[in-house]
């Protein structure tokens, strides 16, 4: 990213290509909620400190894990302020 906060050709095509290859390796429709998720976690991790195709990927892998980690099955669920 440069200095104004814009994405050069490059960058773009590096975020898409991981974007592309996490999604085919994970069974995920890019256009799927999931696969916007993904596409949302790359842009701030390539803009962060991630730029190779495979460094993104085990980034969103990372992010994922510890999202799903965070998650217990069976809990109670949380009241709501209208319950």
């Amino acid at each position: 990213m440069n200095s104004s906060g814009i994405f050069d050709v490059a960058q773009l095509n590096s975020i898409r290509d991981a974007h592309l290859a996490w999604c085919a390796e994970n069974s995920v429709d890019p256009k799927s909620p999931l696969g916007e998720q993904a596409a949302a976690f790359l842009l701030k991790a390539f803009s962060i400190e991630y730029s190779s195709v495979d460094d993104l990927a085990a980034a969103l892998d990372r992010h994922l894990r510890q999202r799903a980690s965070d998650v217990q099955i069976g809990s109670p669920s949380i009241p709501s302020s209208g319950d």
